[in-house]
């Protein structure tokens, strides 16, 4: 009899034994046999990973949605697929590898090496003859990132929607694509996580490559900046890594905040690459989940350098702008959803354009597999199911966190037996927010919260649950006064539900 299959747990580390390739591969014929070659297509290639250990079939895919819907569409097949593989005895596992996400958003930064490269081969501006088109060099630096792109789809100016939120950023991006280096050097482009920062990047990459295929361009993330560089002091080629990046004529640079706090020598060299690249004639563009005056573990001189050219700001876009970022995320799905449906999903989605790409890929999936058309009705069942399966995920030490942030207060505040009302209220919020949104026992809550009991717990959730109904005004010195509480757990809530995501 075989064991049920487990899903939605986060990958660590494991002493199973891993089985080898060719066990592997057996494994994944047998799950492509048991659910067929069109869902195995959609579900599973090149979005997903697989090993088997002795009493095991691992699958790992890139989140806790996944793994909930492939778990209820699948599991009888998996444990098919692992019976066939292992015998009677085997399992199947569903695991959450968060590195598939990123490994699909971009090019791999750890497990590419440092080629040794011949440093004569590379270019400059000075170097190349007018009117001379020559390709771009296929070794050194060059290569990684011509390499590490062809592993995704670089996007491009024309699969941008443009708005209120983007329009100046957008504007510079096309500048700097059509005269690198002399518009707008260095551009620092700054926003919330999922607003279109990386897309403008991508696009810039795309059109210098496409219109001046002989400039020399890199992309890459700060974290890959950093790999490169601590694998060159590893193996003593720092003039070899200085060589490839500093002589490019384009370098975009996404992510900086990951340089924030890293050690100083990773941090000098990124500042001295920067210098380098600007006063030799070429474009740097940066991009950031905050203004550079916020990079406060940054050296100051860093932070004068992207402040010294354009600074634009990416805004979460508005409704009219994500309804069209819909209309146009769903052009591949073909005919999937209504127009109604496209509306609803861009009402709800409103933290980011992922959330919309999110929400508009699991209804897609849905219509893939039933053949169901997506209403309005049929879409808020769907994500509405997801909403409540990816409760599981918050912790009540993240309700803690959203709710301090929202008030102002310390988590030593919330814990202490302060019973001010500007302590008192936000507490009670917390554990009513708690106690809807996390697996967590009353007794627990109130462990967490300053070692009260439960019966603790239990009159703030009526208390809040009386607030909410009458639906009182809070009237506390804080950034949500004016408001009332329903709408401050309202967002509580949804900032908590957004983290799990």
């Amino acid at each position: 009899m075989t064991q049920p299959v487990n899903h939605g747990q986060t990958c660590v580390a494991s002493s199973a034994e891993i089985l080898p390739d060719e066990i592997t591969e057996r494994a994944i014929s047998a799950v492509q046999k048991a659910i067929g070659e069109q869902n195995y297509q959609h579900w599973f290639a090149g979005r997903s990973r697989f090993e088997v250990t002795n009493h095991a079939l691992r699958i790992f895919v890139s989140n806790p949605f996944i793994s909930n819907w492939l778990h209820k569409r699948f599991r009888t097949a998996f444990n098919a697929a692992a019976v066939d593989v292992l015998g009677p005895a085997g399992a199947c596992e569903l695991l959450v590898d968060e590195t598939l996400q990123a490994a699909q958003s971009e090019s791999p930064a750890k497990v590419l090496p440092i080629p040794n490269v011949d440093t004569g081969k590379a270019t400059s501006k000075e170097q190349r003859q007018p009117g001379k088109i020559q390709q771009p060099p296929i070794s050194g630096v060059q290569t990684l990132a011509v390499r590490g792109s062809n592993r995704r789809r670089f996007r491009t100016f024309k699969s941008i929607v443009s708005g209120e939120c983007n329009d100046l950023a957008l504007m510079a991006a096309q500048q700097v694509a059509e005269f690198p280096g002399e518009r707008f050097n260095p551009l620092y482009i700054h926003g919330s996580t999922g607003v279109g920062k990386t897309h403008l990047l991508e696009a810039i990459y795309s059109e210098v490559r496409r219109t001046q295929p002989n400039l020399n361009v890199v992309y890459l993330t700060s974290e890959a900046f950093t790999n490169y560089f601590t694998q060159a002091l590893e193996s003593k080629t720092v003039p070899s890594f200085r060589q490839r990046f500093r002589n490019v004529d384009v370098l975009l640079i996404d992510n900086i905040e990951f340089l924030d706090n890293k050690k100083k020598a990773t941090e000098e060299e990124f500042l001295h690459t920067i210098v380098q690249v600007i006063e030799h004639g070429g474009q740097l563009v940066v991009s950031g989940d905050r203004h550079p005056r916020l990079l406060t573990k940054h050296r100051e001189e860093l932070t004068t350098r992207f402040m010294s050219g354009l600074v634009c700001r990416i805004d979460v876009p508005c409704e009219d702008t994500r309804r069209r970022i819909a209309a146009t995320l769903a052009l591949p799905m073909k005919n999937s959803f209504t127009q109604e449906t496209l509306d609803y999903v861009a009402r709800r989605c409103k933290k980011n354009i992922r959330e919309i790409q999110g929400a508009l890929n699991c209804l897609h999936g849905h219509f893939t597999l039933t053949k169901r058309k997506i209403t309005v009705s049929r879409a808020r069942e769907i994500l509405g199911d997801m909403e409540q399966e990816c409760r599981h995920l918050v912790r009540i030490s993240d309700v803690e966190k959203v709710v301090c942030d929202a008030f102002g207060l310390s988590p030593s505040d919330l814990r202490s037996k302060s019973r001010r009302k500007t302590v008192a209220c936000p507490r009670a919020m917390a554990m009513y927010v708690a106690r809807k949104l996390t697996k967590a026992a009353y007794r627990e809550i109130g462990l967490y919260f300053g070692g009260r009991d439960h019966s603790t717990v239990v009159a703030a959730e009526k208390r809040v649950e009386k607030w909410i109904e009458q639906d009182s005004p809070l009237e506390l010195p804080s950034s949500c006064r004016g408001r009332t509480i329903s709408e401050v757990v309202q967002e509580i809530e949804e900032r908590l539900l957004s983290l799990a995501i």
